[in-house]
C-alpha cells in the first residue's frame, strides 16, 4: 500500500476499512500524530508515503485552526469559505481548499492576535511551497559557482534597456533569439482563428504584444473555477487599501502587486512578497535570499514588499499598459513554457487558454500536472470586468 500509486484517496480508504480502527485504544507514543481526527499510532504513520501524509498533516491543522479561532471567539471574515469542509473532498487539491481558508483565518486575527496569525501564516508559507516555481528571474543570478549577487539596485534586474526592436528578456534555455525583428502581426485578424494559433517562440514584447491583447480579449474562466476566481476577487477587493500603500511607495499599480501577490505568496500578508518565506520578522531563506538588506526594523508586510519591487526593477517604469504588464508577468516568472506550446499558468491558469503542464521541479517538466494557482491575467480580467481596474492597449 505504501507504494508509488499511494495517494490521498488510498489514505481514506484505508481509514475507512478498519485498519486504522485496529489501533484505537493502544497507547499513543511521542512520535504518533492526529489526523482526520484520530491520534494515530506510528505503525500507521510509516504506511503513508511523505508526500500525501504532509497532505493530510496541513488538512488537519486547518481544521484545528478554525476551531481554535471559533473557541477563541475570534470575527468572522468575508474571506470565508468551504469551512468544514469534508476532507475526501480534498483528494484533487488541497491547495484550492486550504489557501483560502489559511487566508481568512490571517483575515481574523491579524489585527486582534497577531500570533494566532502567525500560525496560520506558517502553515500557509508550507502549504505555498507545493505550488510555487522559482521565477526564471531569480534563476539569471546562479552560475557554476552559485548565486552570484544580484545587481546594484539602482540598475534594472528584470527590464532591460529598451532597443530599436523592442524589450529583450534574456531567459536561459528559451528559444534562440531571431536576428531579426519578427513582424509585427496584422491588425484585422479573423475572429474564428484567434484561438487555433500556436503560441510565439518569441521573446521580445513587440512581437507578443498582438498576441497577449487577443489571449487576454478571449479569456474567459472554466466553469469548474468560477467559485474559486471569485473569491480571488473578493479578496482583492478587501485588500486594495494595503496593495495602494506600496504602490504609494514605489508607483507600481496596486493591482499588478495584488496578482503577483497570488503566486508568489498565496496572499500571505504574514510573508515575504519575493518568495513566500516566512516569518516577516526574519529575512527571506530562500532565493533571493537575505531580503529585505535593511530590516527588524522594519518587519511589516509593505516594506518587504517595497523591497521585492524594488529588487526586480518595476518601480520607476512608466508604461503599465496592458500587454506590457502581461509581458512583464511571463517574463518574470520564465518563458519556458513557450519552447513548449504551453500557455504559462502564471498568467492563464483556471481559463479556457490553459488546460495542463507545468514545471514541477527547476527544469522538469510534466505534461500532465496541473496549476492549482489562479492565474495573473485572469485576475486581471476579473478586476477588468468589475470596472476595478481600466487597462490601457500599449501604443
Amino acid at each position: 500500500m505504501a507504494g508509488k500509486g499511494f495517494d490521498k484517496r488510498d489514505f481514506l480508504k484505508l481509514a475507512g476499512g478498519g485498519v486504522i480502527a485496529s489501533f484505537i485504544g493502544q497507547r499513543v507514543f511521542a512520535q504518533d500524530g492526529r489526523i482526520l481526527g484520530l491520534d494515530l499510532p506510528k505503525q500507521v504513520i510509516e504506511l503513508i508515503p511523505r508526500k500525501p501524509l504532509n497532505y493530510l498533516r496541513i488538512a488537519e491543522a486547518v481544521v484545528q485552526l478554525e476551531r481554535e479561532a471559533d473557541r477563541k471567539g475570534l470575527p468572522n471574515s468575508p474571506l470565508e469559505t468551504r469551512k468544514g469542509q469534508s476532507l475526501s473532498d480534498l483528494a484533487d487539491s488541497l491547495y484550492q481548499m486550504a489557501m483560502p481558508r489559511l487566508v481568512a483565518l490571517i483575515d481574523r486575527s491579524e489585527d486582534i492576535d497577531p500570533p494566532f496569525a502567525d500560525k496560520a501564516g506558517e502553515l500557509l508559507a508550507e502549504l505555498h511551497q507545493s505550488q510555487h516555481e522559482l521565477p526564471e528571474a531569480l534563476k539569471l543570478g546562479f552560475g557554476d559557482a552559485g548565486v552570484k549577487p544580484f545587481l546594484p539596485e539602482k540598475q534594472r534586474y528584470l527590464v532591460q534597456p529598451e532597443t530599436p526592436q523592442g524589450e529583450i528578456i534574456f531567459v536561459p534555455g528559451a528559444p534562440p533569439l531571431p536576428t531579426t525583428p519578427a513582424p509585427a502581426e496584422a491588425a484585422t485578424v479573423p475572429i474564428i482563428d484567434e484561438l487555433d494559433r500556436p503560441l510565439s517562440k518569441s521573446r521580445e514584447f513587440t512581437a507578443l504584444k498582438a498576441e497577449y491583447a487577443r489571449l487576454f480579449r478571449k479569456l474567459t474562466v472554466r466553469p469548474q473555477y468560477r467559485e474559486t476566481v471569485d473569491w480571488h476577487l473578493d479578496l482583492i477587493r478587501k485588500a486594495r487599501s494595503r496593495y495602494e500603500k506600496v504602490e504609494a511607495q514605489t508607483g507600481v499599480p496596486w493591482y499588478f502587486i495584488a496578482v503577483t501577490h497570488g503566486p508568489e505568496a498565496s496572499f500571505n500578508f504574514r510573508a515575504h512578497l519575493h518568495n513566500g518565506d516566512f516569518p516577516l520578522t526574519a529575512r527571506t531563506r530562500q532565493v533571493p535570499a537575505g531580503r529585505p538588506t535593511k530590516w527588524l526594523p522594519p518587519s511589516d508586510w509593505e516594506s518587504s514588499a517595497n523591497d521585492a519591487l524594488r529588487l526586480l526593477g518595476y518601480t520607476g517604469q512608466k508604461d503599465w499598459s496592458l500587454e506590457r504588464t502581461l509581458y512583464r508577468l511571463e517574463a518574470y516568472n520564465g518563458l519556458g513554457y513557450r519552447g513548449l506550446g504551453v500557455p504559462t499558468p502564471y498568467l492563464w491558469s483556471f481559463s479556457n487558454h490553459y488546460e495542463r503542464g507545468k514545471f514541477v521541479a527547476d527544469g522538469k517538466f510534466s505534461h500532465t500536472a496541473k496549476s492549482q494557482q489562479c492565474g495573473a491575467a485572469v485576475m486581471l480580467k476579473l478586476l477588468a470586468d468589475a470596472e476595478e481596474i481600466k487597462l490601457e492597449a500599449a501604443t
